[in-house]
Order: C-alpha cells, then structure tokens, then sequence
C-alpha cells in the first residue's frame, strides 16, 4: 500500500469511527460516588450500550494496533515526512503530544497494588483481555478486581476512547485539508 493509499484508507476508517452509533450519539461514560452513613460508599457507572461499543472498537483498534496501516503513530510520522504546510505540521505535533499524554494518564490516576494503571495499559486489558483476545492473563486482571475497582478501570478505558477518538478525528480533518489544498509533497507510488 502506497502513502496515497493509507491516507485514503486512515480517511475512511475515520469516516466509519466518525459514524458509528456510539460516536453518532454522543456517549459521556461517568462515575457518581456517593457516601452515607447507613449504606457506605457507593459507585454508579454510566456507560454505552454494550453492542454499540464492540461495534466502535471493531474499528476503534486498527488505530491503535502498530501492525495496522492506519496505525495513528505511523499516519502522524507519514503527514510529518510528506506535509508541506508547517502551520499543519505543527497542529500534527501538538496532536501527537496530546495523544501521547492520553497513553499515558488521564483524568484521575488509579493505581492498583502500588502500580500505576495507565490509559494504555488498561485499554490493552480490555481489548486483549475482554473484547477481541482470550488472553487469560489479562483477563484475570480484570476478574480480580472489586466490583468498584472495575466501576473505575471500566471508565478510565471509555474516557481513553474518547480522548483518543478526537485525536483520530482531528488528525483525519488536518489530511482532509492537506488532501485538499494541495499540501502533501507529490507522493510516488
């Protein structure tokens, strides 16, 4: 597959993200907390229709997975060779750092048994662990968990999704404009 050919092809596989019901209807994953003194703590989690998110990450994790073509690490390092615009160079830099920051941490920091469970290692757990891969490991990982621990590591991987998801997007309108305006150097195939 040539450069032309990945940039059309990331183009729509963001497309399909962009219209998947999960994205089409504005899923806002959350947790409330509440203590009282009669009934303890308490952990309510709102989250997406479960068909709905197995259908988001069919196409969610070609983005994610370093051996697709649409990888986002390898679209980023393909628009940075081949841009010619450095005003959309430099909005793909700050796009890589933001993402790389949500890899890293989120919202709230969680740490299980004195580590530190990062975006990136929980979206490993649930898409390895639960939702595409039988990896037993990892999904004993998530089965050990307390019913409120799980509350929160299930919502660290859905606001992860997000993050990453506007990130997707946002780095499909900058080649849209690319594509468009004529900034890409005259790619071979």
């Amino acid at each position: 597959m040539n450069v032309s050919e990945q940039f059309l092809l990331f183009r729509a596989k963001a497309e399909e993200l962009r219209n998947t019901r999960l994205i089409r209807e504005s899923f806002n994953p959350g947790i409330t907390i509440k203590w009282n003194r009669m009934q303890g703590l308490r952990f309510k989690s709102r989250e997406p229709n479960e068909e709905n998110l197995r259908s988001f990450l069919l196409t969610f994790r070609q983005f994610i997975l370093d051996d697709e073509p649409v990888f986002l690490y390898r679209i980023y390092n393909l628009c940075q060779k081949h841009l010619t615009s450095d005003k959309l160079k430099n909005y793909l830099s700050k796009s890589r750092e933001i993402w790389k920051q949500s890899l890293k941490s989120a919202d709230v920091t969680l740490i299980y048994n004195r580590r530190e469970l990062t975006p990136e290692y929980i979206t490993d757990l649930w898409i390895n662990g639960f939702y595409f891969h039988s990896d037993m490991n990892k999904l004993r990982i998530l089965n050990q968990l307390f019913p409120h621990e799980r509350i929160l590591v299930k919502n660290q991987f859905l606001n992860f999704l997000l993050y990453a998801t506007r990130q997707v997007l946002y780095v499909d309108n900058i080649i849209k404009v690319a594509l468009k305006e004529g900034y890409f150097i005259k790619i071979q195939s």
